[in-house]
């Protein structure tokens, strides 16, 4: 077994054009694919129908960076992320199962600069912009941009609202300032798509989504899903 085929359970050959980048992998996610199960490698996890491979990275900036760091030697062009985020922008006028793509993103994924107050300015990092606009006219799905601050702890979420202020933010998550970044490098194209599932300083993460909030976010998960499946099979 080779360094690629231990890292991700596959071997670099069978990965395809398209990469869907999952930190979890959601219930019922890998039906819309037709696929049953991915092969396990250390750390990552990964499957591949004719046009796009999915690969399960596990959640945090580094996990999805490293995943696509690993990934520049193999044919992979197109990286999609699909992630979760919280609300922070509460004039936003989203809500929890809302779609939004980041448009424009800060990182600030250091948890011991976190911890100990030494927050830098981070400069802005963007998707792709050819394969945001080929990905909505392709698909049609209806995504919000967003700006976004990747946010390297849940703890101090809600004590750095100055911080998300001051960077206009509108969401925040952990992974796309590295997923960007890491694309940038290694010249691949990415994009992200995030599901809102909580609002901070309101519903908390770690709550109990209600009745209505779960059929959003399952219902928004799967027109993601549905809609990087058609993306790459009318671009493989």
């Amino acid at each position: 077994m080779n360094k690629f085929q231990a890292l991700f359970g596959i071997e670099q050959k069978k990965i395809r054009k398209n990469i869907l980048l999952l930190p979890f992998v959601p219930a019922k996610a890998l039906d819309i694919f037709g696929l049953k199960t991915l092969s396990n490698g250390r750390p990552f996890a990964a499957a591949s129908t004719d046009t796009l491979s999915v690969i399960r990275t596990n959640i945090g900036a580094h996990f999805v960076g490293d995943a696509v760091m690993y990934l520049k030697d193999s044919p992979a062009e197109n990286i999609f992320f699909l992630g979760s985020c919280g609300l922070f922008n509460k004039k936003f006028g989203s809500h929890i199962g809302s779609l939004v793509t980041p448009t424009t993103v800060y990182g600030i994924e250091s948890f011991s600069d976190i911890i100990t107050h030494r927050l830098q300015s981070p400069s802005p990092i963007h998707p792709d912009g050819e394969l945001l606009r080929s990905f909505i006219e392709t698909t049609k799905l209806n995504l919000v941009s967003t700006t976004c601050v990747s946010f390297g702890s849940l703890y101090f979420e809600d004590t750095h609202a100055h911080a998300f202020d001051r960077l206009n933010a509108d969401v925040i998550e952990m992974e796309c300032a590295a997923l960007f970044h890491a694309a940038k490098e290694t010249e691949k194209r990415a994009m992200a798509l995030l599901y809102i599932t909580d609002i901070l300083g309101e519903k908390a993460f770690y709550g109990d989504p209600a009745p209505s909030d779960k059929k959003s976010l399952t219902d928004a998960i799967s027109q993601a899903c549905h809609a990087v499946d058609l993306f790459s099979k009318k671009n493989s």
